[in-house]
């Protein structure tokens, strides 16, 4: 629905705070196609171009009903500066910022670069660049591939905190560049990632071929010759020969599957005849923490590889030489186990996806962009008397540039070099290539990159897109490129624009009707935790929160899945997930809401949780609202933590909680 002033009643407010009346807007979110959310990463290996409807080039808003959008209401700065706080800290906005906005609309600018210099953007991003970069949804069954060449687990159990540094490294990387006011389009072509010790042993380990490798012995009181149960770090990677405490393995293990090997330096030896091991671990627990920028470095023909096994050389490293020519968001280990591709796919769907992220853009049968070079077309899929031919005549030359790395079913390290040629064609933009290196620098120089990353942050903080062909939308673009593709340049020109605000009337506002949203997961698990000053609200025994929707990407879909209509199922689910929380939240130590002091108790759910500050002409109606709702609470029980549980739950399902703009 449209954004209107609110003038209502003590009974009117009260009602919009029950769970399950308020329905944020009249219309469904952009959905991708087959209603996947991209969830297990385990790709059936049909051809990409097919599955990605050449057609959908994200400018569908999906929210046309046949109905015209109803007439603009201005947003109020009451409502549009929440909105903007909440998406890029999740703090409640203070009475000043408040009086700030409303004595001069242009100081939002100022307040939204205040905001991004934060930490909790910082936390924000980092959420934001997960989902965007497609980095999230590693499992041991979709990542043991790339090191095994088969997708058999078998003896594969890393610790999780390995799974996590995969997925968080290159939002990491991207924040780095962010930070450090780098071209946001390094994220292409950087090869300066973010990486802790452990993820830096996992690359070297999956830069080699499956089978091949020397053998490494797991003893116990059967060593080889010059070890023992003394011996260092330093003498059993030299002799790749590791102590094992537990006397299970006598005589000895031997073993060059590095699949196995890895876990079992982090201090899991899982095998048949040695079940459930915790043995000592060289890989130890800092490995796991230790962040820092690594220079990735194409390894020539005779040069030295430190083996993954090196741990204290690792530790210590600030560059790491692979084969594999590493680069960009594309090539990071969590991007190609959440798109898997197999023979008869060969990398199809990993080069479609890759231009989603980054341009935003799939392939089209309409664009007539040849490529240099088509040496790689397929003559199953390429035939040019037939449809297929207007995408795969594009899409199969450059999925050359990972079909010279990575084996087409796993993505494991090829045992032998193929000969073919890459070439990047799309939408006038044409680049000769070699290797994933010159991939990277075509996707950073192409011109629908700026519009890209604009149109993301649009779905970021909308739910829906702008009109690309509106001037605010063109000038923000233009805005981006002028000052390098500096990404927090752009946040505050976006952020601050009407295109998010809706305080003005745009050509957005014209063809696409100002969504009031509910409130995703990541938002929400998010604003909780920094308003109740907590961590993992919505993690440990309030499983609840899993079936609040999140933000995600289906394969081919060039459309974010952002579920952004509130329903009966999501009323009911917030409903249950609030009281849940405030059996944690209310009397627990530390917490601001301890229901001897109902006074304070209810300021903060005003104020703090449900982010009305006295500033704002809704306060005193909330506060009204909840007092009674207390004083009714009172007549059915004495016990004053059950009433503020209560009065919790109804302010944390109102819809200045459950809704981002509101």
């Amino acid at each position: 629905m449209t954004r209107r002033a609110l003038h209502l009643t003590v009974p009117a407010l009260t009602l919009l705070l029950l769970p399950g009346c308020y329905q944020g807007t009249s219309g469904a979110p952009p959905t991708a196609d087959g209603g996947s959310t991209g969830g297990s990463g385990e790709d059936t290996g049909e051809d990409a171009a097919d599955d990605s409807d050449g057609s959908d080039d994200g400018s569908d808003d999906g929210s046309d009903d046949g109905e015209p959008p109803a007439p603009f209401d201005a947003s109020e700065p009451q409502s549009y500066a929440r909105k903007v706080k909440l998406l890029l800290t999740g703090e409640p906005l203070l009475p000043t910022e408040l009086a700030l906005v409303e004595a001069d609309p242009e100081s939002l600018r100022d307040l939204v670069r205040d905001w991004s210099e934060t930490e909790a953007f910082r936390v924000k991003m980092l959420d934001f660049f997960t989902v965007a970069f497609q980095q999230e949804q590693i499992t041991r069954t979709n990542i043991v591939s790339q090191l095994r060449g088969t997708d058999g687990a078998g003896n594969f159990f890393p610790r999780a905190e390995l799974y996590r540094n995969l997925t968080e490294s290159f939002a990491r990387t991207a924040w780095n560049i962010v930070e450090q006011g780098r071209p946001f389009t390094e994220v292409a072509n950087t090869r300066r990632w973010m990486m802790t010790t452990a993820m830096m042993s996992f690359l070297v380990a999956a830069d080699d071929p499956p089978n091949s490798g020397p053998q490494h012995t797991f003893y116990n009181n059967n060593p080889p010759a010059g070890m023992g149960p003394g011996s260092s770090v330093a003498q059993q990677v030299a002799n790749r020969a590791w102590y094992v405490p537990n006397g299970c393995v006598n005589p000895s293990y031997t073993t060059n599957k590095r699949f196995f090997v890895l876990p079992a330096l982090m201090g899991h030896l899982e095998d048949a005849d040695c079940p459930e091991f915790e043995g000592a671990a060289v890989i130890e627990d800092g490995d796991f923490s230790d962040w820092r920028e690594v220079e990735l470095q194409t390894l020539a023909a005779g040069d030295a590889k430190t083996p993954y096994f090196d741990i204290p050389a690792l530790r210590s490293a600030s560059t790491l030489g692979l084969e594999i020519s590493r680069t960009g968001f594309f090539s990071t280990p969590a991007f190609l186990a959440k798109w898997r591709s197999n023979v008869d796919n060969s990398y199809r769907v990993t080069t479609n996806q890759t231009l989603i992220v980054a341009l935003g853009q799939s392939f089209d049968s309409e664009n007539v962009t040849m490529p240099l070079d088509d040496s790689g077309l397929s003559d199953d899929h390429a035939d040019p008397t037939t449809q297929c031919y207007g995408c795969h005549v594009q899409l199969d030359p450059m999925r050359n540039f990972f079909m010279k790395e990575f084996d087409a079913d796993f993505y494991s390290a090829l045992d032998e070099e193929v000969d073919v040629t890459p070439s990047f064609a799309f939408f006038g933009h044409v680049v000769e290539g070699d290797d994933l290196t010159d991939l990277g620098e075509a996707i950073a120089t192409h011109p629908r990159f700026a519009a890209a990353w604009v149109q993301k942050l649009c779905y970021l903080a909308n739910s829906q897109q702008c009109d690309p062909t509106d001037p605010e939308f063109e000038r923000i673009v233009e805005h981006f490129v002028s000052s390098g593709h500096d990404f927090r340049e752009l946040v505050v020109e976006l952020f601050s624009s009407p295109l998010v605000t809706g305080s003005e009337r745009t050509v957005t506002h014209d063809n696409i009707e100002f969504l009031v949203s509910i409130t995703r997961r990541a938002h929400l698990c998010h604003t909780l935790d920094t308003r109740l000053q907590r961590t993992g609200v919505c993690s440990g025994n309030n499983n609840v929160a899993n079936a609040v929707p999140e933000d995600a990407w289906s394969r081919g879909s060039a459309t974010p899945f952002q579920p952004a209509a509130s329903s009966l199922f999501y009323a009911a689910s917030m409903e249950s997930f609030c009281s849940d929380l405030s059996k944690d939240v209310v009397d627990a130590e530390g917490s601001v809401l301890q229901s001897s002091d109902m006074e304070a108790a209810v300021t903060f759910l005003v104020e703090g949780l449900m982010d009305l500050s006295a500033e704002d002409s809704r306060n005193p109606m909330a506060r009204e609202a909840l007092e009674q709702h207390v004083e009714d609470a009172r007549m059915l029980t004495n016990n004053d933590r059950i009433v503020l549980e209560s009065a919790f739950t109804l302010a944390c399902t109102s819809p200045f909680v459950t809704s981002v703009g509101f």
